[in-house]
C-alpha cells in the first residue's frame, strides 16, 4: 500500500506538488500530466529517492522502480541485469526464471548481449523484465512503454497488466491510451494537484 498525505515539493520558486494526497491499495493507478508537471518527482518521492518539502509518504512493502530511461548495468549481460534483482540463493532457478521473463518480452535471443548492443526499445523491455523479476509488491513505472513499436507495445501491455494484477502500482505516462490499458484508475497531475 502507498499512502501519501499532503505532500508538497518546490524547486526554487517552481511549485511542483501542492498538498497532494493519494492512497493506492492493490490496484494500478496511472498518473498523466504535461511534461514538467511533477509526475516523475511524485514517483521519486514515493520511492524515497527525493524528500517532499512537507507531508508524509508511507509504504508497507519493498518497491520496484522502472525508470523512464533504462538504468542497466553496462558491464554485464542482459540476463545478469535481470537476475541481479532476484532474491533467493538458487542462481540456476533465477536464471531460468529470468530467461522465461525475457522470452515473454521478446528478448530471449539477446539474453547474453550487453546493454550497449540493444536498441532503446529492447533496453526499455530489459528494464521492465528487471521490475517483473524483482517481484516486489509495490511497483513504480515511469513511461514504461517509451520507445516501443505498436506491436511490441500491445504484447507488453498484456504482460504488464497480468503481472501488476493484485499489486500496488503507480504508472506515469503521457499516453491516455496506455494509461487506460494498464490501469484501474487514471488521474491527472495539474498545477501540483491530482484531478
Amino acid at each position: 500500500m502507498i499512502n501519501i498525505e499532503n505532500i508538497s515539493k518546490n524547486y526554487g520558486k517552481n511549485v511542483v506538488l501542492k498538498g497532494l494526497s493519494l492512497s493506492v491499495g492493490n490496484e494500478t493507478v496511472a498518473v498523466m500530466g504535461k511534461s514538467g508537471s511533477g509526475k516523475t518527482t511524485l514517483l521519486r518521492i514515493i520511492a524515497g529517492l527525493e524528500k517532499p518539502d512537507a507531508g508524509t509518504v508511507r509504504t508497507d512493502s519493498d518497491i520496484a522502480f522502472s525508470f523512464a530511461e533504462p538504468r542497466l548495468f553496462e558491464s554485464v549481460s542482459v540476463i545478469e541485469n535481470v537476475t541481479c534483482v532476484m532474491s533467493g540463493k538458487d542462481s540456476l532457478e533465477n536464471t531460468k526464471k529470468a530467461s522465461e521473463i525475457l522470452s515473454a518480452l521478446g528478448l530471449g535471443d539477446v539474453a547474453l548481449k550487453l546493454p550497449s548492443e540493444l536498441s532503446s526499445g529492447m533496453a526499455q523491455r530489459v528494464s521492465l523484465a528487471r521490475l517483473i523479476a524483482s517481484d516486489r509488491n509495490i511497483c513504480l513505472l515511469d513511461e514504461p512503454l517509451r520507445g516501443l513499436d505498436t506491436a511490441t507495445k500491445t504484447s507488453v501491455i498484456s504482460l504488464l497488466k497480468a503481472y501488476l494484477n493484485g499489486k500496488c502500482a503507480v504508472i506515469v505516462t503521457h499516453s491516455e491510451e496506455e494509461a487506460k490499458a494498464l490501469s484501474d484508475k487514471v488521474l491527472t497531475l495539474q498545477e501540483g494537484i491530482l484531478l
